[in-house]
């Protein structure tokens, strides 16, 4: 990715990419007002405890953005203690842990205000890999929930939720997949 959409060209996040582009190290250096912040961390058990509370407690209040539909959290890989998988599961706790209403399926639990993406193209839903949304409900007798897409309701059924991950945390690939789509 070569062109500039989302920061203006003096972002400190530009220019941070830029110098680790050309092989030379970011300039970590704290600045007032910046949108570039590095956060230290010994091991991967503290990188999540300060994740947590980034995700949880700064930037909602520092930006006034909704903690689950407004923070996407961005991992080079699915696996270990930083990773998608393991975040997801961290990210939930802390922003939606799971109440009554719930529904365990491969590998996820799933509730009602959970941010989830779809993980394959689903041409009869209109779903495709990649699109975010949010749990609206579930409906255990039905056996089916309902997930919002910006807007646009699609219902799964139990048997369906292969199709679904939790979306707190993405691998970088994924988010730029879906940033190029049209």
């Amino acid at each position: 990715m070569t062109e500039v959409f989302r920061q203006a060209a003096q972002s400190r996040i530009i220019v941070n990419a830029h110098r680790i582009n050309h092989g030379l190290m970011p300039d970590l250096a704290p600045t007032e007002s910046s949108d570039f912040y590095f956060v230290d961390a010994a091991d991967a058990e503290e990188g999540v405890r300060r994740l947590l509370t980034i995700a949880r407690e700064r930037i909602p209040k520092r930006f006034g953005l909704d903690a689950i539909r407004d923070i996407q959290v961005l991992c080079p890989m699915n696996g270990g203690g930083l990773g998608a998988r393991s975040l997801n599961i961290e990210l939930q706790t802390a922003l939606n842990p799971p109440g009554e209403i719930r529904i365990d399926r491969f590998g996820w639990t799933f509730c009602p205000g959970e941010k989830a993406t779809q993980v394959e193209n689903d041409y009869d839903k209109e779903v495709y890999n990649g699109a975010l949304g949010v749990v609206s409900r579930i409906d255990m007798e039905e056996g089916d929930l309902v997930v919002d897409f910006e807007g646009r309701e699609v219902t799964y059924g139990f048997g369906e939720l292969d199709r679904l991950v939790l979306a707190y945390a993405t691998k970088i690939h994924k988010s730029q997949a879906r940033s190029t789509r049209p």
